[in-house]
């Protein structure tokens, strides 16, 4: 099998069943770019067509670098159940940076002065529920459970499910969106799913910030107003605490930490 459509394809499938969230989509396309750059056809590459590959990539961000290796890797593994091996993947240290964060009150004000009802409701879940980007755009109707006051999350980063709170003026805001645009699965489906990097987009053009910085700011405020690392913590979907305290290591100095 050797059309590069044909393997991307069935690439795809196998992504789709071993990660969530938008792993498989962004692990495809740094996929495409391998097979595209590499000469021998894709049933056929080994460990010196990942170096070549990452000789090539060499002057990109660590951050690219580092995904591109691990989208390469995955095929190896799920298409070509192939090993990479020593030099070949070698690559830059990861650079976490922290999310900047801003203050959650003067957030909200602008939020709500937002006059586009979508705009408004996306921008909001990120503040008050602490979504990635991911998961508003993989949220459905039937996830907002109204009689307990929480939005389930399904499948997020890490394959992990996990509740988050509602509030009301939230759920007010909800359903008068759902009144005017009507949705019928996913909750900001419109004519056509919503594109992932619009979101960050509507944050940009709205707030003049990113997206994964309201995320930040609204975890912050919490934990600035006595709710404690391990609630949070579980609300943010962290696979364990010490994400979180890179998270906001700012406010660990003046925390109350039980758990």
């Amino acid at each position: 099998m050797n059309n590069k459509s044909v393997v991307l394809e069935k690439t795809k499938q196998l992504l789709e069943l071993k990660y969530s969230g938008a792993t498989p989509k962004n692990y495809l396309h740094h996929i495409d770019l391998f097979l595209t750059f590499s000469k021998n056809v894709p049933d056929r590459l080994n460990n010196e067509d990942i170096l070549n590959y990452n000789i090539h990539i060499r002057n990109y961000s660590n951050s690219y670098r580092n995904v591109a290796i691990n989208a390469i890797k995955a095929y190896f593994k799920l298409y070509l159940r192939k090993d990479v091996k020593g030099f070949s993947s070698i690559r830059p240290p990861k650079q976490f940076k922290q999310p900047k964060v801003y203050d959650a009150e003067i957030l909200s004000l602008k939020i709500k002065s937002i006059e586009n009802l979508k705009h408004r409701s996306i921008l909001m879940l990120g503040l008050s529920c602490w979504l990635r980007q991911s998961e508003v755009r993989n949220l459905k109707i039937n996830d907002i459970d109204s009689n307990r006051m929480v939005i389930n999350i399904y499948n997020a980063k890490g394959s992990k499910d996990r509740e988050v709170k509602l509030s009301e003026n939230l759920l007010i805001l909800l359903r008068e969106y759902r009144e005017l645009f009507n949705p019928k699965t996913y909750l900001f489906n419109g004519q056509k799913t919503i594109q992932y990097k619009s979101i960050n987009v509507v944050c940009k053009n709205n707030l003049q910030i990113r997206f994964h910085s309201l995320r930040a700011s609204g975890s912050t405020y919490a934990l600035q107003n006595g709710t404690d690392l391990k609630t949070v913590s579980e609300m943010l979907g962290h696979k364990s605490i010490e994400t979180t305290k890179f998270y906001i290591p700012t406010l660990l100095k003046s925390v109350n930490q039980v758990f």
